[in-house]
């Protein structure tokens, strides 16, 4: 009885949360998704960078800082651009679970490993949202960049490490984690990832997603 009432009072706490942030969050979201386009421009820099100059990047101490190893100058600065939170397929995974009735999430929650990228902390549910090119989403198989093979190939190589021990840290402290990749984000695919979603986050009493959606579970069946 006493864990299920403070597991209410955590609920309670997430939806207070969620709704003091959902102004601000909606208010900052054109901007974040412009920023979120750094990835794109980075791809775009790897694969073509025509006579860009080269350099060493040094390890930095700032918040949100890495080393870039040994890329061009307009590679590194792409790759600054790219946030860690706010993205534009985070934005997409929270707008959906306003729209579906749950709005009490918290955002890159660093109470746990690996800041997962939402988090509803009462009934230890988090989600990662991954980008297909950073960390190799297994469907997409996108190709490594030509140049500084080596690098990319252990920067890639890291990530995926990190990835499986944060993952597996989170289950062995009792959470359930919903990976989605951004590929699942596209239009085709929303149908499908919408349903993944809501029945990924819904609480006890919450109606199947056929009777809440009625709808849009058709498009998901016809997206299968």
């Amino acid at each position: 009885m006493a864990k299920r009432r403070e597991t209410a009072q955590s609920e309670v706490a997430d939806e207070t949360i969620g709704e003091r942030g959902d102004a601000v969050e909606i208010a900052g979201e054109a901007e974040a998704a412009e920023a979120s386009e750094a990835v794109k421009a980075a791809e775009s820099a790897i694969s073509a960078d025509p006579g860009a100059s080269r350099a060493s990047i040094r390890v930095s101490s700032e918040p949100g800082r890495y080393d870039f190893g040994v890329v061009s100058t307009a590679t590194r600065k792409s790759m600054q651009g790219n946030k860690r939170r706010d993205t534009k397929p985070e934005i997409k995974v929270r707008r959906m679970l306003r729209e579906m009735g749950f709005p009490g999430y918290r955002c890159d929650w660093k109470k746990v490993p690996g800041h997962p990228d939402i988090v509803f902390a009462g009934r230890k549910l988090a989600i990662e949202i991954r980008g297909c090119f950073w960390h190799r989403c297994p469907v997409c198989n996108l190709s490594v960049p030509k140049k500084n093979v080596e690098y990319w190939e252990a920067k890639f190589a890291r990530n995926r490490e990190r990835d499986a021990r944060n993952l597996a840290t989170l289950e062995e402290m009792g959470w359930k984690v919903l990976v989605l990749w951004e590929h699942q984000l596209k239009k085709k695919e929303l149908p499908a990832t919408r349903k993944l979603l809501y029945d990924f986050v819904r609480r006890e009493d919450d109606p199947p997603y056929e009777e809440a959606f009625p709808e849009e579970a058709e498009g998901a069946a016809a997206a299968r």
